[in-house]
């Protein structure tokens, strides 16, 4: 499978896709996005494809109903729900059904571990894909709410529940 955790050289591969993904708002930098594989390194992932990065995925644990802001290093929590921080795919490999593997590949993790659900935000027009793949709005507390400011304006949450 075409599928593995992300390894330490993956890394210029995986900034620069979310470079050329990103558009609407200032890209992570390192160190926050690395802190994200270093909070859940056996969750987050790559595609690769004839030893290329083609996408990533960076899922960790968080609390349910809340999003970590933008441009933030996060540390391990100790919760039964995950959050998808970014799935993104190179351009020249969209359309290929890279996307799909990858969240099918998180869900059935997900499952397997018994998570109770998987959180996210979508942005940049994102949100009627995400709602396809079965995640639902979720009711914004004040901490989501001062979270979401750190993301464009039309960012919203979404929760799928698993258990």
């Amino acid at each position: 499978m075409p599928i593995r955790p992300i390894c330490l050289t993956d890394w210029s591969s995986i900034m620069t896709i979310q470079a050329q993904c990103y558009v609407e708002l200032t890209p992570e930098s390192l160190s926050v996005m690395q802190s994200k594989w270093l909070a859940s390194p056996a969750t987050c992932v790559v595609f690769e494809q004839a030893q290329q990065v083609l996408a990533y995925a960076l899922v960790h644990p968080w609390t349910p109903g809340d999003a970590p802001s933008l441009a933030i290093e996060i540390t391990t929590q100790d919760v039964n729900s995950w959050y998808l921080h970014d799935m993104a795919i190179a351009p020249n490999a969209q359309g290929l059904g890279i996307g799909k593997q990858l969240l099918t590949h998180i869900l059935n993790q997900g499952r397997a571990l018994d998570i109770d659900g998987i959180g996210l935000v979508a942005v940049q027009d994102a949100h009627s894909y995400w709602l396809q793949q079965g995640f639902k709005p979720h009711a914004t507390s004040t901490k989501l709410t001062q979270s979401l400011s750190s993301y464009p304006a039309n960012a919203c949450y979404l929760y799928l529940t698993l258990a």
